[in-house]
């Protein structure tokens, strides 16, 4: 009982909320007999659903960025892991039916933006992304990028410099585009809202 009223504080955390209101919530939506038991597994689909409408508008802020202020987007030259790349290409081709415009760069510049910024997170993010033996085959390519991914891109640089990880750059980049594409939600095009409730009324 301890350990999931932890868990649950935590979540309520992630969710911006206390712990009496995340209950307050489950309750609402769930029932005001609906077990304590239960309210673990729907807070952590809340914030499925919370994480996925956020990597949705970040991706949707992009894209419409990049029509209007195209002048501030510039190709950027990156080494990513090659099986994110083949993801970051399909996603883009399967959104296309949408968004004929839109390209891997669309998703990258999503994921550098939303991106932690503290250098702990991101090479926790890189850690969970890296195999054990911490074998990756990276494949080189241009995308075109906004202003702010590309500050984000130079503060990297030169935080992962400092603390003597220059070579760590592609591993921890392919990881936050990875992460940022298993927020997404398959099926669902950046004009599209997740569907269900977040932690709105």
């Amino acid at each position: 009982m301890a350990t999931d009223f932890r868990q649950l504080k935590q979540l309520a955390r992630a969710l911006g909320l206390t712990y009496q209101q995340l209950l307050a919530r489950y309750h609402a939506h769930q029932g005001p007999d609906a077990p304590y038991s239960g309210a673990i597994g729907w807070a952590q689909r809340e914030l499925q659903r919370v994480a996925a409408a956020r990597a949705q508008q970040a991706l949707r802020t992009g894209f419409a960025d990049s029509q209007v202020c195209h002048r501030d987007w510039a190709p950027h030259a990156f080494s990513l892991d090659a099986s994110v790349l083949a993801r970051l290409a399909a996603r883009a081709e399967a959104d296309r039916a949408v968004l004929p415009r839109i390209t891997p760069g669309h998703y990258l510049n999503a994921a550098l933006r939303t991106a932690p910024r503290h250098l702990p997170r991101q090479l926790a993010c890189m850690d969970d992304f890296l195999p054990a033996d911490g074998a990756r085959r990276n494949q080189k390519i241009t995308l075109s990028i906004g202003a702010e991914a590309r500050t984000m891109l130079s503060t990297l640089r030169i935080t992962l410099a400092a603390a003597q990880l220059p070579r760590s750059q592609p591993a921890v980049v392919s990881a936050l585009a990875a992460h940022f594409l298993n927020q997404l939600l398959p099926g669902h095009s950046p004009h599209e809202a997740p569907s269900g409730n977040t932690t709105g009324d």
